[in-house]
């Protein structure tokens, strides 16, 4: 079977007269749709998908008219309507534009410029009947309808002709997209947008429901932007910066509260450790001086171990705290992207701190054990060789 495409077809449709009653006259006016006429009246096949026939089998050159049977070809091809309103109602068209077709009047293919009005307010339309869809409980495209079930379930029938589409419907579908765009807040909107058709809708025939929103889309629009202007109330500037505010002095106190928490501890350590070492005596072979000393020194490392144990626990409530800000952090960036740079700041601030308070735990750390390292040396230094023989039974 020879191949035609629906862009041969087209051909043909420009140079056809329709008489509206399934023929017409067509001026051969190439070579191509000379070619393209005798392919389909050659093959029984090729005539079933495109629908093309003479009226009366005879030869014919360039330049000559004939009188054709002519009808709409497969839909796998394309479609050919007599108007806009026939293209509407082709299967799919209530929610998609046909990739491809021919509108008899007015003589209209895809991509032809300028593009109809009626065809622009149509595209228009599909946008619209996209965010009803994204609002939609679920679709039937088949029956070519949007369902919407809150405290009643509402069924809207996607019918509508070109006297439905209202010239300022391209600005509507704009206004619609503004109010529905952005990252922020996506399921709010939408769940807006439904509970504002379902509420113009519930009193409309079912047959008229479709028309009726079209024909009060403004209406619609000034709903949605009521209802996310309400909703958006409770979510302003002023009370943003108030929970963040809250939130910032709260991890202040709990990150002070980790040096707080062993302070009396910290007070200890010239004691334990320094001041030990000052206040060992020389000792005799294992007398009684030897073991205070030995005690003493005992005593500074069961001080340097509880301490130890102490900044450990505290570093990782600092760790604690640290992943908590992250996710404030994140929940900030995702829920208010808008504001987001004017609180970054004060969570600069906060990592900076939780970083000076981890760099003091270490140092208390560091300090403990040079402390402790320090009396050990002055014990070691002070006792006579031979005493640790003390520590081994006799």
């Amino acid at each position: 079977m020879p191949d035609v495409r629906f862009a041969d077809l087209v051909a043909l449709y420009r140079h056809t007269r329709f008489d509206g009653n399934g023929g017409g006259a067509l001026y051969v006016a190439s070579e191509e749709i000379a070619a393209t006429l005798r392919a389909v009246e050659s093959d029984e096949d090729l005539y079933d998908q495109v629908q093309i026939s003479l009226v009366e089998a005879a030869e014919f050159d360039v330049g000559q008219e004939v009188r054709i049977n002519i009808a709409s070809p497969s839909h796998k091809i394309g479609y050919l309507c007599q108007n806009f309103d026939a293209l509407f109602r082709t299967p799919g068209a209530a929610f998609v534009e046909p990739e491809n077709y021919y509108v008899i009047d007015p003589g209209y293919a895809p991509g032809d410029e300028p593009v109809p009005p009626a065809l622009a307010r149509y595209r228009a339309l599909l946008n619209i009947i996209a965010a009803l869809r994204n609002s939609a409980t679920y679709v039937s495209e088949l029956q070519r309808e949007l369902v919407f079930i809150g405290t009643d379930k509402i069924a809207i029938p996607v019918e509508f002709a070109e006297a439905d589409l209202p010239s300022s419907l391209e600005q509507l579908s704009q206004r619609l997209s503004r109010v529905l765009d952005g990252q922020i807040h996506t399921d709010e909107k939408y769940g807006l947008l439904a509970d504002a058709v379902i509420e113009m809708t519930r009193a409309q025939p079912s047959t008229r429901r479709f028309v009726h929103l079209v024909a009060n889309l403004d209406h619609l629009c000034e709903e949605v932007e009521k209802g996310y202007r309400m909703f958006v109330s409770s979510f302003s500037y002023s009370r943003i910066k108030k929970e963040i505010e809250a939130a910032r002095l709260d991890y202040i106190g709990k990150i002070h509260k980790t040096i707080s928490d062993i302070q009396g501890q910290l007070l200890g350590i010239p004691v334990a450790t320094i001041v030990v070492a000052s206040q060992l005596k020389a000792p005799g072979q294992c007398d009684s001086t030897f073991w205070t000393n030995t005690a003493v020194l005992l005593g500074a490392w069961v001080f340097v171990g509880l301490l130890w144990l102490a900044v450990r626990n505290q570093r990782h409530t600092l760790e604690a705290i640290g992943t908590d800000m992250k996710g404030q952090r994140e929940r900030l960036e995702r829920d208010h992207a808008a504001v987001h740079d004017d609180f970054v700041g004060m969570f600069n601030e906060l990592d900076k701190r939780v970083s000076w308070h981890r760099c003091v735990l270490t140092i208390v750390g560091c300090v403990a054990l040079v402390g402790a390292a320090l009396a050990t040396m002055a014990y070691l230094m002070m006792t006579p060789r031979g005493s640790m023989a003390c520590f081994l039974p006799s």
